[in-house]
């Protein structure tokens, strides 16, 4: 359909890997926003750069997911990320993804749909997708830290997971990708034309 994909949560553990690379404490959200600031973070819709570097192979690790969600709950670090990302969205027809969107990043989005998912199948999609890269996950502790993660952004301070006003849910539990596309675009069409 021509639009660009924002992946919020690859911006995030970009920035998680600058601040590993700096020896950053992630429990400085000042400190963080201010390193990140300093920095440039983009995407391409399927690569992500750090300072020109790309870097989409090296943040798809269980320990840069789990840097990722510990720095997204601090709100100096949000305002960052939230300003780089309306700027990718000003620029670009886009279809975004991350808890947020909807209620923060993108209010008046044309189409916000809040996707659901067990937690269990989320898992193991997950474990499936290392598994496919030649990792070798631990299934208990993939599950142990996606629930870490959901009560984390649910009670975070600063754009807790909530669904948006106006937002569709889809629960994609016993969808295919295909499936889940394809109603995406039904509700597009349907909501835009």
């Amino acid at each position: 359909m021509g639009f660009s994909y924002l992946d919020t949560g690859a911006m995030y553990r970009a920035a998680a890997l600058l601040l590993s690379r700096e020896g950053i404490p992630f429990e400085d959200p000042n400190l963080a926003a201010s390193i990140v600031r300093r920095h440039s973070i983009d995407m391409d819709g399927v690569r992500v750069f750090l300072d020109g570097e790309d870097v989409s192979g090296l943040i798809r690790t269980p320990e840069i997911a789990e840097a990722a969600s510990r720095i997204s709950s601090g709100a100096p670090l949000r305002r960052v990320m939230v300003s780089l990302q309306r700027s990718f969205g000003e620029k670009h027809d886009t279809v975004a993804e991350g808890r947020d969107m909807g209620t923060v990043v993108f209010p008046d989005a044309d189409l916000k749909v809040y996707v659901v998912a067990d937690v269990a199948i989320r898992v193991v999609r997950r474990w499936l997708e290392l598994k496919r890269k030649g990792d070798k996950p631990d299934f208990d502790a993939l599950l142990r830290s996606q629930l870490i993660r959901d009560r984390r952004d649910r009670d975070r301070k600063d754009s807790p997971l909530r669904m948006a006003p106006g937002a569709v849910m889809l629960d994609s539990t016993l969808m295919t990708i295909r499936e889940q596309t394809d109603e995406v675009i039904r509700l597009f069409r349907e909501r835009v034309g």
